[in-house]
């Protein structure tokens, strides 16, 4: 990913970019760096999410903002359903509160008491209605089926049948969103603004 980006960066003419690999919860640059910090689908996967805030709180300038985005809670998005199936069919616990995984801070309040934690005040936090795009089902499938992670992870610990249950519950699922643009599954991100 930094490769891409650095690349990108690049071919835009951009000489102020700079890429590094760093642990979220442990940032080694100066305080007051920054004028924002944009975390877009990870804050959830950090092991302790209030530390990483707050170490993205230091390094930004007074006044500036960390804008995070994650998924908001499992039922309000439909493409991700596999989760639900696979650990009805597997009879797989949820993960327990506060522990990591693509749904971690999708409960109401959550990610505004991760904010709390981290020292930020008064911080808005909106659902953002999203909508995922496949030519159809299959695709989204395939796409699914193809995908690492926290889907590999969860499939992997069913057996073969259980899998291939799974798989065809999500692609009934699924099929009711398809319509004449293809498939088109609703979904909800949850985005929060804190400022320094």
């Amino acid at each position: 990913m930094l490769n891409v980006a650095a690349e990108a960066a690049r071919k835009e003419g951009l000489t102020n970019v700079e890429t590094r690999v760093m642990n979220a919860e442990d940032l080694v640059v100066d305080p007051d760096s920054f004028d924002a910090v944009i975390c877009r689908m990870a804050l959830m996967l950090f092991p302790n999410p209030a530390k990483a805030l707050s170490a993205m709180r230091r390094i930004v300038k007074p006044g500036g903002k960390v804008a995070v985005i994650v998924h908001s809670a499992l039922e309000k998005n439909p493409y991700h359903g596999i989760f639900g199936i696979a650990q009805r069919i597997g009879n797989i616990p949820p993960p327990a509160p506060g522990e990591p995984w693509m749904f971690a801070l999708g409960d109401p309040g959550a990610l505004e008491d991760v904010y709390k934690r981290a020292g930020f005040l008064n911080v808005p936090v909106h659902a953002v209605p999203v909508q995922r795009r496949f030519p159809s089902t299959a695709d989204a499938i395939h796409n699914m089926q193809n995908s690492v992670g926290d889907t590999k992870e969860l499939m992997n610990r069913l057996n073969e049948a259980q899998r291939e249950r799974a798989w065809v519950e999500i692609q009934e699922q699924l099929r009711r969103f398809e319509g004449p643009n293809g498939l088109e599954v609703p979904g909800e991100v949850l985005i929060g603004v804190g400022t320094k």
